[in-house]
């Protein structure tokens, strides 16, 4: 529910300013991410995890293959089941730290596709794989991701809050086409 409404009130900020995003004075123009290694004292990628430790919103592609983020420990991990949500297991290295990496949160999962998986929100991040979980990359943003989805054209395309204009507000968009490697600043409805 979350992410329809700011993907609304984006729709809502760009359909305002004509054919475009507003973009700010100076946002950052490209975003190069960075590999995410696994930290030490963290669950290996592939590790069974319980049920209960799954939390917010789940993304299914079909029946039985879906994505979603849990907690184990002081850990948050993104994890994928094949078996409908009977069973989980993380599909990467622990994407945040709690205490030691505030501005490293993630609270929503997407997918675009068995490859393309992407985790944002509550940090100044997006961590994303184009390999489906074997090689996870996070893109810190000067801004707070508020939603970030897959356009018809395969392309991940966030929107980026938190970019001053004057006294302003204004959310940028930034388009991926290396499944979340690298994002440049789109001024296209929905990104290029």
């Amino acid at each position: 529910m979350r992410i329809v409404v700011s993907l609304l009130v984006v729709s809502a900020v760009a359909l305002g300013a004509g054919a475009s995003i507003a973009s700010a004075a100076g946002p950052q123009q490209t975003v190069t991410g960075t590999l995410i290694s696994r930290p030490s004292g963290t669950l290996a990628p592939g590790t069974k995890v319980a049920a209960s430790e799954v939390y917010g919103n789940r993304v299914f592609i079909d029946a039985n293959r879906g994505y979603a983020l849990v907690q184990n420990g002081q850990a948050q991990y993104p994890a994928a089941t094949t078996d409908g949500g009977k069973t989980w297991k993380t599909n990467g290295p622990a994407l945040h730290l709690n205490a030691a990496q505030a501005p490293l949160a993630v609270a929503y999962i997407g997918a675009g596709g068995t490859k393309k998986i992407f985790a944002w929100g509550g940090g100044q991040v997006i961590d994303a794989t184009p390999d489906g979980g074997a090689h996870w990359y996070r893109a810190t943003f000067t801004g707070l991701p508020v939603a970030v989805l897959k356009n018809p054209k395969g392309h991940l395309v966030a929107f980026v809050d938190g970019q001053t204009s004057g006294a302003s507000s204004v959310a940028t968009q930034y388009v991926s086409k290396d499944g979340g490697k690298t994002w440049r600043l789109d001024n296209t409805i929905g990104g290029s």
